[in-house]
C-alpha cells in the first residue's frame, strides 16, 4: 500500500473518530481541535472541560512526541507557561518535551483551549500522541494512555490527545 492511501486511511479513520469525538459530552476527555495537520507547521489546541471529579483544573502539562519541532505554546490569561527541553546546551536550547500551563484554577465544567504550536519533521510519524495530565486542587486525570491505533481512542479508558500527520 502506498504512503499517500495509508495517509488517506489514517486521516478518514480520524474524521470518523472526531464525529464520535463531537457526540460525546463536552467534559468527556482533553482533546485536540484540529486533530489533523494538513502542512508541516500547524496550530492546535487542548480542550480541557472538565475538572476531576467536580475540583478545579490547576496545570494542565502535555508531553510533546518525537518529530515535533519548534514548539511554541500560546499564553492563556491567568495561567504561567512552563517549557521543560531535553539535552540543553546550557543557553536554553534543546528539544522541548513538554509544555505546561499552571495557574487558573479553571472551574469544574468550564471550558479552556490550551494553543500550541508547532513544526511537524518529515519522519514524524502518521500519528502524532500527546500524552497528557490534567492537576487539579484535588487529584489528576492522566490522559496518557496510547490505543493500538486513532480508530480505538475510545477503547481506553484515558486515550492521550491525538494529532494525525497528514502534512508529509
Amino acid at each position: 500500500m502506498s504512503k499517500l492511501m495509508r495517509r488517506a486511511g489514517v486521516v478518514l479513520v480520524a474524521a470518523a473518530v472526531a464525529v464520535g469525538v463531537a457526540a460525546v459530552p463536552a467534559s468527556a476527555h482533553v482533546v485536540t481541535t484540529p486533530n489533523t495537520a494538513d502542512t508541516k507547521s500547524f496550530h492546535t489546541a487542548f480542550r480541557v472541560g472538565h475538572g476531576c471529579d467536580g475540583s478545579p483544573t490547576t496545570a494542565v502539562r502535555v508531553r510533546i512526541p518525537e518529530g515535533v519541532h519548534l514548539v511554541d505554546p500560546d499564553p492563556v490569561p491567568g495561567w504561567t507557561v512552563e517549557v521543560t527541553r531535553a539535552h540543553g546546551n546550557g543557553h536554553g536550547y534543546g528539544q522541548v518535551v513538554e509544555v505546561a500551563w499552571v495557574g487558573g484554577p479553571l472551574p469544574d465544567h468550564d471550558v479552556q483551549l490550551f494553543g500550541l504550536g508547532f513544526r511537524i519533521d518529515r519522519k514524524a510519524p502518521e500519528v502524532l500522541w500527546f500524552p497528557t495530565v490534567q492537576e487539579c486542587e484535588v487529584g489528576e486525570n492522566r490522559w496518557v494512555e496510547i490505543p493500538p491505533s486513532v480508530a480505538e481512542w475510545h477503547s481506553v479508558p484515558n486515550p492521550a490527545p491525538y494529532v494525525i500527520n497528514a502534512a508529509w
